[in-house]
């Protein structure tokens, strides 16, 4: 799948948000040989400043955590109306959920489309 949107903007409404790290700009990441990283069919987005990495699981929901195609992140997101559908982009979920001592939804996260001005976004 490709993802609609070559860079988004993870973010909380909770300014003291446990995650804190966890949000802000994510872009395609391109691999050595200037191809883009796929996870399971899928382009991986990482995050602008830290090792973190945004991208789709076995499941078709997005995962954000330090370890591309690992099982469990820090923060997952899925589809309400449809648990079961293989989202292309991060921007199609519509539930998320946050890692503490287990799975806990996050009515807070939200994700925003980047406006993309110039070529290589």
């Amino acid at each position: 799948g490709n993802v609609c949107c070559p860079k988004i903007n993870l973010k909380t409404s909770n300014v003291k948000h446990k995650l804190r790290s966890v949000f802000g700009d994510y872009k395609l990441h391109l691999g050595v040989d200037c191809t883009v990283t796929t996870c399971h069919m899928c382009a991986v987005l990482k995050h602008s400043n830290l090792p973190l990495y945004l991208y789709r699981d076995r499941q078709g929901r997005w995962v954000a955590g330090p370890e591309i195609g690992a099982v469990r992140g820090s923060l997952r997101g899925g589809q309400s109306e449809d648990p079961g559908l293989v989202m292309d982009c991060p921007c199609q979920a519509t539930t998320w959920q946050c890692y503490d001592k287990g799975w806990q939804d996050d009515t807070t996260v939200r994700v925003g489309k980047c406006q993309v001005f110039r070529q290589g976004y």
